[in-house]
């Protein structure tokens, strides 16, 4: 079966008498093919922008500052994260991102003098874009509080990401701080924190503070497919 485009047009003699129809069949599947793969790509190019605008409109709300100066540096912090990640998706055709492209991509600024302080190691894992623009954001996150409290604001401390997958069970995630100041829990809940724990909803996960005595321990749980 093919797709045509039909064309009738009356014949007529010299006394101007219809005595027949020319009929021409264009065959246009491969057009028509162009054409529903075109509305196909814009319906899918929608709905993705719609999720990204959906997820910076969240953490645009979640973001706080003391100052309008550090309000927009925290925002302008994730935004980035979120954008880091996208243009990994260009390279997959929008299939997803390498978990650890994700984590080297956040944590290279705090490895720039010392590469052995930050290290990150786990399978090849492929997240999709929902997944991984969470993680990329929960990554940052992490990073900017280490940066400023936790084992990446002194010379000494350092930090590992890890995570691993049995077979087809959930991912988990690990980020474990280590040599910086003495790790305590919050006496109330950050903005940051909110930040993450809206990200890790989306991921429909859960996750698990430890804060010990040598710096923070985190593990998230989630599934690595929806």
């Amino acid at each position: 079966m093919i797709v045509v485009s039909l064309t009738v047009s009356p014949v007529k003699n010299e006394r101007g008498k219809i005595i027949g129809a020319s009929k021409i069949a264009r065959d246009i599947t491969e057009q028509r093919r162009s054409q529903e793969q075109i509305a196909a790509l814009a319906r899918e190019a929608e709905h993705r922008s719609k999720n990204l605008l959906t997820t910076v409109r969240a953490l645009v709300n979640l973001s706080h500052g003391d100052t309008p100066d550090s309000l927009k540096t925290a925002i302008e912090g994730r935004i980035q994260a979120l954008a880091n990640v996208n243009s990994m998706f260009v390279e997959t055709r929008w299939i997803g991102a390498e978990l650890s492209a994700i984590a080297v991509e956040e944590l290279a600024p705090f490895a720039e003098k010392d590469k052995k302080r930050v290290r990150v190691d786990g399978p090849p894992t492929v997240l999709e874009p929902n997944k991984a623009q969470a993680i990329a954001v929960i990554v940052h996150e992490f990073a900017t509080n280490a940066a400023k409290y936790g084992s990446l604001s002194n010379d000494k401390g350092n930090l590992d990401l890890t995570w691993q997958q049995q077979s087809d069970g959930p991912l988990v995630l690990r980020w474990k701080e280590a040599g910086g100041p003495v790790a305590t829990r919050p006496s109330r809940e950050g903005f940051g924190s909110r930040v993450i724990k809206q990200m890790v909803r989306q991921l429909g996960g859960e996750a698990r503070f430890d804060w010990q005595p040598d710096g923070l321990a985190l593990e998230i749980t989630f599934p690595a497919r929806n």
